[in-house]
């Protein structure tokens, strides 16, 4: 934990120093992480009431694993993970890896299979509609979650039982993306005016978001790679504020050889500017 405070203080510093101490911690708990969850057993916590779910592609099926078991090794651990796969993507159980089939059999692990392919949306599509009365929590599957991850959401989410719970988020401005600050470890009480960062964790009451949010046609035309900019949208349509926490730990990044991030064609390419016209259009009462 202390690596992770050292690492979140540097956020948003570009001085030389700064940027090699987070590149070291970086590489160091890449290495150090894995390791010893492949050799430490999960302390024996009481689960929480809570639901995380995550959704991957191939690329980073291999490293899933440890995503998931920094979420079990949590202080306030999860009653389960959950996991959205696409047939499309992984045809058989044979493609997934050892560690993840693992975690499956102990009951800590729930696989949800896709006939289609809703890409970022599948980490809260199907599982919201199957757990309509419980607390959904997304997480995405590039980051080592700190252990403090949920405890801090749940704690959040009993002072604001009725908003949507974040740790990071964007203060809106205008329709240019580009110019949305970041709020970094700031806390927002309940708002209209604040964007979610669902990589962040991200806890969501039942029926906090609008029933358009499940409508595929709307999302495959609106907001087909920006699940952000869509469930902001649904929670603002539904009328559900949210909150943003201090917590004061950022996120660790999972290291990939070949990433394929989304972050490149919505933000670099200006994607993201025109699928929030395109939400604009389609909902113009947001």
């Amino acid at each position: 934990m202390m690596l992770y405070k050292i690492y979140s203080k540097t956020i948003g510093k570009s001085d030389p120093f700064s940027r090699l101490t987070r590149l070291c911690i970086k590489y160091f708990l890449n290495f150090f992480i894995p390791l010893n969850y492949k050799f430490s057993k999960r302390p024996h916590e009481k689960k929480s009431d809570l639901i995380v779910s995550i959704t991957t592609f191939p690329k980073r099926i291999n490293k899933i694993w440890v995503v998931i078991e920094s979420i079990l090794r949590q202080t306030l651990p999860p009653q389960k993970v959950v996991l959205t796969l696409s047939k499309l993507q992984f045809p058989s159980k044979d493609d997934l890896p050892k560690q993840l089939l693992k975690l499956e059999e102990e009951g800590v692990l729930e696989i949800i299979w896709t006939e289609d392919d809703l890409r970022s949306h599948k980490k809260y599509y199907y599982v919201m509609q199957k757990y309509l009365n419980d607390l959904i929590v997304t997480a995405d599957d590039d980051f080592i979650y700190a252990n403090t991850m949920l405890e801090n959401l749940y704690k959040f989410h009993l002072q604001y039982p009725k908003s949507i719970i974040t740790h990071l988020a964007l203060q809106r401005q205008g329709t240019n993306y580009k110019e949305w600050p970041n709020l970094l470890f700031d806390a927002v009480e309940p708002t209209y005016d604040i964007m979610q960062f669902g990589g962040s964790g991200v806890l969501y009451p039942p029926s906090s978001l609008h029933i358009e949010a499940f409508n595929k046609d709307s999302i495959k035309e609106c907001c087909p790679l920006a699940d952000d900019l869509w469930l902001n949208a649904m929670a603002l349509l539904n009328g559900t504020p949210i909150a943003k926490t201090d917590y004061e730990i950022y996120l660790m990044p999972i290291l990939f050889k070949d990433d394929q991030a989304l972050f490149k064609e919505n933000v670099l390419e200006n994607k993201n500017n025109t699928q929030i016209e395109n939400i604009k259009h389609r909902y113009p009462s947001i």
